[in-house]
This record gives structure tokens, sequence and C-alpha cells, in this order.
């Protein structure tokens, strides 16, 4: 470290209201994802668009492409 350089000290409760407002903003994020997610699946089922995928039901392809499970993809596509 040169002589110039200057270091910078967070005290512990600085820091972590730093990370809880970062959490904050990435769930925020999240849940807008989320969201959108939810309304993208509500229109490929509206319109039986998922026919043509060979799933064999919009759970089964939301779980496919999403990546998750089947429970939660059900719930998704509830």
């Amino acid at each position: 470290m040169s002589a110039t350089e200057t270091v910078t000290v967070v005290r512990p409760a600085e820091r972590l209201t730093q990370l809880l407002e970062e959490l904050s903003e990435l769930t925020g994020q999240r849940n807008a994802i989320d969201g959108r997610i939810v309304d993208l699946v509500a229109e490929i089922d509206r319109d039986g668009l998922w026919g043509g995928t060979g799933a064999r039901s919009v759970a089964a392809l939301v779980a496919w492409k999403t990546g998750t499970s089947h429970t939660t993809a059900a719930t998704i596509a509830a």
C-alpha cells in the first residue's frame, strides 16, 4: 500500500445496512421476474401454445424450461 492510499473502515452495523439494502433490491428484482414468468406461462396456457412442445402439461413445460421441480412448476402454472 502506498502512502497516498486510504483504507476505508466500515463498521459492522453499516455493512449490515448495506447488505440488507442490496438484499431488498435483489428481492424486488426477483419478484418482478417471477411475476413476468407467471404472466408468460398464463399466456402460453390460455392460448394453448404449449401443446406443440411435446410436454405432457403446462407444468411439465415450465419445469423443463425453468429447471424447477414439478411441484414448483405446478404452482407457477396454477
